[in-house]
């Protein structure tokens, strides 16, 4: 996940410096074809824009979350229902959307490339678990406790929030297999809590070399626990969940190995092409921001190199602080 800060201090929101203590997240959708975070950005920082402010947007095009209010600041996201207004509990955060949906009326929407919005979606979802992992641990909430982590729509039912039905109808209309009660176990996962977690719809975790060499299988089983002891007893081994997802080992988390996210608060650390300074440079840096590192090792020129999430390439840990 690549965070950077682009708060609206210009928006009303924010001028008006109210805070809250939170007490939990939620996900939004934008409700427009706009995959461009910046776009949102430009228009909303502005006196006259005193309708709506978040938390945060995630781009669609590359899955940056440009955080755009302080974190524990109240803000204009969700309205308010029949029991009050979740702007006075929860961070929210808006999702961009596709660029060739076009909406037809209320929720619906038609799509001229779905394979283009399915990676769009899949791209935000993605980031919004790592995000969502984040604040998790930074505000001590748990993913999994009632009213913790919720959708506009399901603030609505709730009677704190307005009539929307985002996200939900968006990954319904692209027929991805997304959920709100999946979003919240894949957050559970990626802050490190899946321990003994069980597959979705009584299914099982693979032991295998990859998930396509089923004759390689060393075994299926119902907790992760027990897959994960069984992978890290055959070196090469990976545990697949039934969609053939890698959720630990060589495949997911580097045999034993859980990806941890860093802080980088210069602006031009360089990103190389291997882990040290005897690999070329990508020519890119990483700008200052919070970045998923998903594997480390020992390399020239620094006491540590991790790799970027993003597939970006590896950079200097001595810049980085682990969060």
């Amino acid at each position: 996940m690549k965070l950077v800060q682009s708060i609206l201090t210009k928006n009303p929101c924010y001028t008006a410096g109210r805070k809250i203590t939170v007490k939990g997240l939620m996900l939004h959708s934008v409700g427009c074809p706009q995959p461009k975070a910046s776009v949102f950005i430009s228009s909303w920082n502005s006196p006259s824009y005193d309708n709506a402010c978040v938390h945060g947007f995630i781009d669609g095009n590359d899955g940056t979350v440009y955080q755009t209010l302080p974190w524990n600041h109240r803000g204009w996201h969700c309205g308010s229902g029949s029991k009050g207004s979740g702007n006075n509990t929860h961070i929210g955060v808006e999702m961009c959307e596709p660029a060739c949906i076009r909406y037809t009326s209320g929720s619906h929407f038609t799509c001229s490339d779905l394979t283009a919005a399915r990676a769009v979606a899949k791209r935000t979802y993605e980031a919004a678990v790592e995000l969502f992992a984040y604040l998790c641990k930074q505000y001590n909430l748990n993913p999994a406790a009632d009213g913790v982590i919720i959708s506009h729509r399901k603030g609505h039912s709730r009677g704190i929030a307005s009539n929307h039905g985002d996200p939900e109808h968006l990954w319904k209309g692209l027929g991805l297999g997304y959920t709100m009660d999946g979003f919240r176990k894949d957050v559970k996962a990626a802050m490190g809590g899946a321990g003994t977690t069980e597959p979705e719809n009584g299914g099982w975790f693979r032991v295998r070399k990859s998930w396509t060499d089923a004759k390689s299988q060393k075994g299926a089983f119902k907790v992760l626990a027990n897959a994960r002891k069984c992978a890290d007893e055959n070196p090469g081994y990976s545990v697949y969940d039934e969609s053939g997802k890698a959720v630990y080992g060589s495949q997911g988390s580097g045999g034993g190995f859980s990806p941890y996210l860093v802080q980088v608060s210069i602006t031009d650390l360089n990103i190389r092409k291997g882990p040290g300074t005897n690999y070329g440079k990508t020519g890119k840096y990483t700008g200052k921001g919070v970045f998923t590192i998903v594997e480390e090792t020992d390399g020239q020129g620094a006491s540590r190199w991790g790799k970027l999430k993003s597939g970006a390439g590896w950079i200097s840990l001595d810049y980085a602080r682990r969060i």
